[in-house]
């Protein structure tokens, strides 16, 4: 009988470990053992685990290392033949364990799922597709009565990481968890596209039944969730969709999503999740040169990808009033705009008064790269601005950030100052040369500000020409070593 490895993965759980913990113990399969790995929790749940299970194996990250991180770590400590990952907010069932080492003594089956309920008896999940261009993901009899329909071992296009067992062997040839999905979604969806990649079988097993409470750390419909949400599935998208279907379904698919989301919320977490697929462009490139795409060329596949990433990202790009940008914040953000004066649209809006205007002009953008070379301009223009994006964005960005909330302060404090005036009579005078004094600080804040993002612009500037140097040596030499050969 070979060794199993149940690898618990846990951060915040103390409501759910004890259970958790005691019912994978209860196992009456003959060699296993259980670690969890703890992703630095704040509510003593490592604390918990070393004074009540001796028996299992205690791993202490000294940070949040997400799922995919989390999970690595234990599957490198792993001594077993056979490894589990199981959620922390997980109940298994007797014969779990032994159900789901006997689907794994085919050797044609890579990955293996279970049969997840909900606390009611309803099924969760039992087994998982992908049902539309998007890559919109869904688990098979969700919400159904269990009355069996379901109890057959079939292909799937995918499992939940939430219970999902495969072989050592497995692991080896397939890798370890992307960490690229940090901080969640779609890599065990990843990982089992890897797995049918590499030729092996993904496999839904009804016979190894868990209950799945599905906590969350972020509200479905909080920013946060989407942001992550978004990421990890344009990700995956990008990393095994064909090129082919990436043009002629996903692109089209994807455009008619974003156009359909107004200003607010939802759409500011989907351009933030391609932000950062453009910032990771290059490992993406990096897996589908070696898994999918080995015989495009690299630098077809960049043009191809870059293409599909910025058309996308620009249609995210539509105008976001103040009052729905407020929305999509994180607290720090949303503490220096302000609170309640902000979550609406000012009476005024239409008008063209001073503070209307101040509202239309709060969110500062980036500005498109020109070009005046005759004939190769737009060229020019172009590839300047892919640079940019490859390598300096992330850092513009955050200097966007402070500059935009600068600027939503600065129109909080109007707006405040306005209300004020409208209802206090006294003091009037006084009150308008403290303004007049403050006001003359913001500026000279203003003026400090734009003279310090000058300085970063001839410094990105000077970094730009440097990186179109170092490109045209690159490229001068792919010409000498095309010659030589």
């Amino acid at each position: 009988m070979k060794k199993a490895s149940v690898i618990v993965l846990a951060w915040n759980g103390m409501d759910y470990l004890g259970d958790c913990l005691d019912a994978v113990l209860a196992q009456e399969y003959a060699d296993f053992e259980v670690i969890v790995v703890d992703n630095q929790s704040a509510d003593g749940s490592a604390d918990f685990v070393a004074a009540h299970y001796p028996q299992v194996r205690l791993i202490r990250n000294d940070r949040n290392l997400g799922f995919s991180g989390g999970n690595n770590v234990g599957l490198q400590a792993a001594e077993g033949d056979i490894f589990v990952l199981l959620n922390q907010d997980t109940k298994v069932q007797p014969g779990w364990l032994s159900a789901l080492a006997a689907t794994l003594e085919d050797p044609t089956i890579g990955i293996a799922g279970c049969k997840l309920l909900y606390p009611d008896g309803t099924i969760q999940h039992a087994g998982g597709r992908i049902v539309n261009a998007r890559g919109a993901a869904e688990h098979i009899g969700r919400h159904e009565p269990d009355r069996g329909q379901y109890d057959q071992l079939r292909d799937v296009d995918y499992v939940t990481g939430a219970a999902m067992a495969l072989t050592r062997a497995t692991w080896q040839r397939i890798g370890p968890l992307d960490e690229g999905f940090f901080p969640a979604y779609y890599e065990d969806t990843d990982w089992c596209y890897r797995a049918r990649g590499a030729g092996l079988r993904v496999v839904y097993c009804p016979a190894a039944v868990a209950i799945h409470y599905e906590s969350t750390s972020a509200a479905p419909d909080s920013y946060e969730h989407q942001a992550n949400f978004n990421h990890g599935r344009l990700r995956f998208l990008l990393k095994h969709w064909p090129l082919d279907d990436l043009h002629t379904s996903f692109l089209p698919a994807e455009s008619v999503g974003i156009q359909n989301l107004s200003p607010g919320m939802e759409l500011e977490a989907l351009r933030q999740a391609w932000v950062r697929i453009l910032n990771s462009l290059p490992d993406i490139v990096q897996f589908r040169l070696s898994e999918v795409d080995s015989a495009t060329e690299s630098h077809e596949l960049w043009q191809e990808l870059f293409h599909i990433v910025m058309t996308l990202r620009g249609l995210c790009a539509k105008e976001q009033p103040l009052y729905s940008v407020h929305e999509a914040l994180d607290d720090a953000e949303s503490h220096a705009v302000g609170t309640q004066l902000l979550r609406q649209p000012p009476a005024d809006a239409e008008d063209e008064s001073p503070l209307a205007a101040l509202h239309q002009l709060w969110q500062i953008k980036p500005q498109p790269l020109q070009s005046e070379v005759p004939v190769l301009g737009p060229g020019i223009a172009a590839f300047r601005e892919a640079w940019l994006s490859i390598a300096t964005r992330q850092y513009v960005q955050s200097l966007l950030s402070q500059q935009r909330k600068f600027n939503a302060a600065a129109v909080q404090f109007l707006v405040q100052f306005s209300e004020e005036v409208k209802t206090h009579d006294h003091g009037i005078a006084a009150t308008q040369v403290e303004l007049l004094h403050l006001l003359r600080q913001m500026a000279d804040d203003v003026r400090r500000t734009q003279q310090e993002s000058a300085q970063h612009v001839r410094e990105l500037n000077f970094l730009l020409a440097k990186l179109l140097d170092l490109q045209m040596r690159v490229m001068e030499l792919e010409e000498k070593l095309k010659l030589n050969e």
